[in-house]
């Protein structure tokens, strides 16, 4: 794994035009951020339901005012910190050779206001698809039952609400995951191999 500061590296290897690879339409990094943000909203109303139906209703009981629950903040804040380059690192993991490979790359392109998981090698378009749907899945799905279990697991209120706040954060920065992975299933067919150049996604059919 490699750590880059700056926009998406391009292999200089890789001629995709020259070798038969085909570009998808995509947006650039402010267009594809401009698209995610009514996705934002919808994931962040989709947690919020979820969390409405699972959380433990004595949280809302046990406090000197019924409703008001007390947040401490610098937990939270610790999380909002984290919570980025762990969603990268979930991206990582599901490079070919588990984010161990120098192909495997973390970024920041600070100019766009972008961390990045960018892999620079061909793999299948369903590996592809994991690779986008992965921090979705343990960031702000997987807390969703852990919170309903809670009560059997003994947890203090502080982790179940902590759990929660990663549930909704994880959601919200998701947003561009969502778009990447439309752009990728409604252009690129089942069989196929991908492969990244910079920013800019290829693919060929599959060998």
């Amino acid at each position: 794994m490699r750590f880059h500061y700056g926009a998406v590296p391009e292999d200089p290897d890789f001629f995709p035009e020259a070798e038969g690879w085909s570009a998808i339409r995509e947006p650039g990094p402010w267009m594809l951020q401009l698209m995610a943000l009514p996705v934002a909203a919808i994931l962040l109303l989709l947690s919020a339901g979820l969390l409405y139906l699972v959380f433990p209703g004595e949280l809302f009981l046990n406090t000197s005012s019924p409703g008001v629950i007390s947040i401490p903040i610098w937990p939270f804040l610790f999380i909002s910190i984290l919570i980025i380059p762990v969603h990268e690192l979930l991206h990582a993991i599901c490079h070919p050779g588990w984010g161990l490979s120098s192909n495997s790359v973390i970024g920041l392109w600070l100019s766009r206001a972008l961390f990045y998981a960018n892999y620079e090698g061909p793999m299948s378009r369903n590996r592809f698809l994991l690779i986008f749907t992965m921090p979705y899945l343990v960031l702000s799905l997987l807390p969703i039952p852990l919170i309903a279990l809670a009560g059997g697991f003994g947890w203090t209120s502080d982790t179940v609400l902590a759990l929660a706040y990663v549930s909704l954060v994880g959601g919200v920065l998701a947003c561009g995951d969502v778009v990447g992975f439309w752009l990728v299933i409604s252009q690129i067919p089942g069989s196929a191999i991908v492969r990244n150049k910079g920013w800019k996604t290829y693919w060929r059919p599959g060998e």
